[in-house]
């Protein structure tokens, strides 16, 4: 009998390559998501990129941003091995004549000597004096040489002494010697060896203002009331000094204030009052006087803030008694200390001034930067000639205009980086018919238009009056692939006709000018970072008495029926930021000329910013860590990326299932055909 048989069926049949082929039509939606990530990554990866661009462009704009920090020169001398010279932003063009009659040099004392380091000194007291501070040193009778160098390096309480050992034998057998040094050049810097302490006294109050403690540029006029009595420091008109000297000489003297009085000119009116017998410092706030003769004092201070009818009475309390102390170690008697080095202050003429054989500019210290503005002299010898006078060397400064050059095509090569690497990332392919990555980022549509703006427009706040008011003007233009390109020559010539014109229209930080019927009574102060750019229109009612009544701010563009109140403060007004503070005039402030009483004043003030600050504000905002665009599109591209990996791991999970339904589906197939096989074998054997 023939066998049965059935064609294609039997228990060898590979059902795993037939899952496996029915698994791969099931991952089309799968491998789609993973394509999907793989591009958003790519995606944010190029958005990063940018942003990267972006901050390195910043960076750029950055150094352009300060018109007063652009200015730059170049500084030599004639004779570099007398004076070195480095010149800063504020310099000027031009040429300086310099003399240098003595160096500023520190003070050196050295002991008589003892006959070794291991030597005794004694018990007994040493006081020393600097700065007028003191530093006293009790000594017992183990203290050593070597340990009173230790006690004067290791003092907390130290004001600047520096102790060391000198080992030199001169013949009488005392061979290590005590040195003395200041740490500090200058006359106001001389160590003595005292017999007794200093009177000093504290003032009872700290002077503060602001909710800080008063600094010496801190104005008298903002101090903050320490009396109780609810004075009002802008309305203090004098301070009445009184008080005694060192031998009871009475003190007492009246200085006139105004709203620019600093408590640096407080001090030098007091020292100047008791005759330049006391020193006078500021430590946190607080005033500390000093006697500058030692021992027993009868050195008193009050200080009486007054207005013109109420009066802020400062007083001084004693925190050290002169002559409470009194040195004893008659190792360190003065008399067994040998002054090497006197402390004395550098000595210089510059073009000639100070007039006069004797009179010469005094500084502490061999650098010396507030002689000639912007200008860092660095005195390293004297230039005295044989003829016992001083030769003049020569200090030359001249424009650096390359260093800003330099500045101008790094800002435009981090531009014409952005916007390269954006047109490569959105450009449309005509071969491949496909689009950039970024092409569908639209939260990054229009970054090349929001930068490009400032660098075409008008810079913001600057008007006819300018010199130029549109980055055109001094070179700068964008070429037919919309990178930004700067013709030399305009530059150069923009430069030779207002060299400050072109660093302002570069870097004006909210700088000022007035303008309209009343500008010489109504005048730009300073502004703030809040302070928007832009012009504004400013009305100010003064009466009989010379008072501000009102003071009325506006953007040009508004209507005076949405004018604010400025905030009033003494002859200044200053813009607010209002409930939300976000006032256009914010912190900005004008000076008025109250001498016009019973007026009207109105004048138009425009506050200038510069294209590279207008630029680095754009490039701010796309940048900006939560509400810029980057940062919108980073969250965006995250959030998808998030949400696909979601899908996936849904997918996964039904591909899972699905798998194990068919693995089941087989495996009963297998086993009913193999049941079949099995039943026809038996028939085959009948």
């Amino acid at each position: 009998m023939s066998s049965i048989q059935l064609p294609g069926l039997s228990t060898g049949l590979d059902t795993s390559a037939i899952i496996q082929q029915l698994m791969q039509v099931e991952r089309r939606r799968l491998t789609m998501f993973e394509s999907g990530i793989s591009q958003k990554k790519q995606i944010r990866t190029a958005v990063t990129e940018l942003q990267s661009k972006l901050n390195t462009f910043k960076n750029k704009l950055n150094a352009l941003s300060d018109a007063g920090s652009l200015r730059a020169y170049s500084a030599t001398s004639s004779n570099s091995d007398k004076v070195t010279v480095q010149a800063g932003s504020g310099a000027h063009e031009g040429s300086h004549s310099v003399q240098v009659r003595q160096l500023a040099t520190a003070n050196r004392w050295v002991h008589d000597g003892l006959k070794y380091a291991t030597s005794y000194v004694g018990a007994g007291t040493f006081i020393l004096g600097y700065n007028h501070q003191e530093l006293i040193i009790q000594t017992t009778d183990q203290t050593t040489l070597q340990d009173v160098v230790n006690l004067i390096n290791n003092d907390p309480d130290n004001p600047g002494i520096t102790a060391g050992i000198l080992h030199h034998d001169d013949g009488s057998g005392n061979a290590y010697h005590l040195v003395l040094n200041g740490k500090d050049s200058g006359s106001d810097y001389q160590i003595s060896i005292k017999n007794s302490n200093s009177e000093i006294h504290t003032a009872a109050s700290t002077l503060r203002a602001g909710g800080v403690n008063a600094g010496l540029t801190t104005k008298i006029s903002s101090l903050t009331d320490f009396s109780g009595q609810g004075i009002n420091f802008l309305n203090v008109n004098a301070v009445d000094i009184a008080g005694t000297l060192h031998d009871g000489t009475a003190v007492n003297t009246s200085i006139a204030v105004n709203s620019y009085s600093t408590i640096e000119d407080l001090i030098r009116e007091i020292e100047e009052a008791f005759g330049d017998t006391v020193k006078v410092t500021l430590e946190e706030g607080q005033l500390k006087i000093t006697d500058k003769t030692e021992g027993a004092s009868q050195m008193t201070l009050t200080l009486a803030f007054k207005t013109d009818t109420e009066t802020a009475e400062l007083s001084f309390e004693q925190i050290a008694a002169g002559g409470s102390i009194n040195a004893g170690l008659a190792a360190f008697d003065v008399s067994t200390f040998i002054e090497t080095q006197a402390a004395q202050n550098a000595l210089v003429k510059v073009d000639d001034y100070p007039p006069g054989q004797d009179a010469w500019i005094s500084r502490s210290a061999n650098t010396i930067d507030d002689v000639i503005s912007g200008v860092t002299l660095n005195l390293h010898g004297t230039t005295a000639n044989a003829d016992g006078g001083y030769d003049k060397l020569e200090v030359n400064l001249t424009r650096d205009t390359e260093s800003l050059k330099r500045k101008m095509q790094e800002m435009m090569e981090a531009y014409n980086a952005v916007v390269m690497y954006f047109d490569e990332k959105t450009k449309y392919d005509p071969e491949t018919n496909t689009s950039g990555i970024l092409a569908r980022e639209y939260t990054l549509t229009g970054i090349q238009s929001l930068l490009r703006t400032p660098l075409t427009a008008n810079a913001t706040g600057f008007t006819g009056a300018d010199s130029f008011i549109n980055p055109r003007e001094i070179g700068l233009s964008f070429d037919g692939d919309g990178l930004l390109m700067l013709d030399e020559e305009k530059f150069a010539e923009a430069i030779n006709k207002d060299y400050r014109g072109v660093l302002s229209l570069i870097g004006a930080q909210k700088t000022g000018s007035s303008g309209g019927p009343d500008a010489a009574y109504v005048k730009f102060y300073d502004s703030s970072t809040y302070t928007q750019a832009g012009a504004y229109d400013v009305r100010v009612e003064i009466d009989a008495e010379g008072a501000i009544t009102s003071a009325l701010i506006k953007r040009a563009d508004e209507d005076w029926s949405q004018a604010r109140q400025a905030e009033v403060m003494g002859n200044y007004i200053i813009g607010l930021g209002g409930d939300d503070q976000n006032n256009p005039e914010r912190d900005l402030q004008l000076s008025i000329d109250t001498r016009q009483t019973g007026r009207t004043l109105e004048a138009t003030i425009s506050v200038r910013q510069g294209f590279a600050g207008a630029v680095y504000d754009a490039v701010n905002q796309v940048n900006h860590a939560t509400t810029g665009r980057i940062a919108v599109s980073q969250k965006s591209i995250d959030a998808q990326i998030d949400n696909l990996n979601r899908r996936i791991e849904n997918e996964q999970a039904r591909l899972d299932r699905v798998e194990q339904r068919l693995v089941a589906k087989y495996a009963r197939l297998e086993s009913l055909l193999t049941s079949i096989q099995q039943q026809f074998s038996g028939l085959n054997m009948l």
